[in-house]
């Protein structure tokens, strides 16, 4: 990739790490020029791959709860339309940890010298199984070269019951056992026709337009 394109990529993909770990309440330990100097080399040299920011757990497995993993690649854009209409962040409730990673062909060492922080081997970390929700507006702001997967843990799911649902319009509100109503669209209903009263399960993501209901599921 040349340069001016690895650094253009490099800045767009730092600044929603850092606006997701702010919206977290959590600090990256690192400057974030280093941070997109480094991703510029790793891009400029066609080695990087993919970069994972985690939320997890402080424990030994390091149970991951919520992970946005971007894949760097070159490529027309792919206009994946996400109901959500813009960065998407879990709620999760303390304690927990983040962690940054990155996946590169380290390429022998011949870009090593350039780079100013120190990437060690990364820690184990523990998947439970979960959800996996396509963020494409990712896609979209960086002209198809990245892409972005949001993996949430079925830990973090909430019950409640559908409080209404138009089918006409595709979409619907879920009363929440906190007493909430979250708005659900029709295709996060996963393998069924939502109607009022159906106990059902969800992942809620907390968008600009409020808390969504992902991948709704019969109780």
């Amino acid at each position: 990739m040349k340069q001016n394109a690895a650094s253009l990529l490099a800045q767009k993909v730092a600044r929603e790490l850092y606006r997701i770990a702010q919206a977290y309440g959590k600090q990256h330990a690192y400057r974030f020029e280093d941070l997109v100097h480094d991703m510029t080399v790793m891009l400029a040299h066609n080695s990087l791959q993919h970069v994972s920011l985690k939320f997890f757990r402080p424990t030994n497995r390091r149970d991951v709860l919520v992970e946005y993993n971007y894949a760097l690649h070159a490529g027309q854009p792919q206009f994946h339309l996400d109901n959500s209409q813009g960065l998407g962040i879990v709620p999760l409730s303390p304690p927990f940890e983040m962690g940054l990673v990155v996946n590169r062909d380290p390429q022998n060492g011949a870009y090593e010298r350039q780079l100013r922080l120190n990437w060690s081997d990364a820690p184990r970390y523990a998947h439970r199984g979960g959800f996996e929700h396509q963020d494409g507006n990712t896609t979209r702001r960086t002209g198809g070269r990245a892409s972005k997967r949001v993996y949430m843990d079925h830990g973090l799911r909430r019950q409640g019951a559908v409080k209404f649902f138009l089918p006409s319009k595709g979409y619907g509100f879920i009363a929440g056992s906190d007493g909430a109503d979250i708005f659900f669209h029709a295709t996060n209903a996963e393998g069924f026709q939502p109607r009022k009263g159906q106990r059902v399960t969800y992942l809620p993501l907390a968008t600009p337009r409020g808390i969504q209901a992902k991948d709704v599921r019969l109780a």
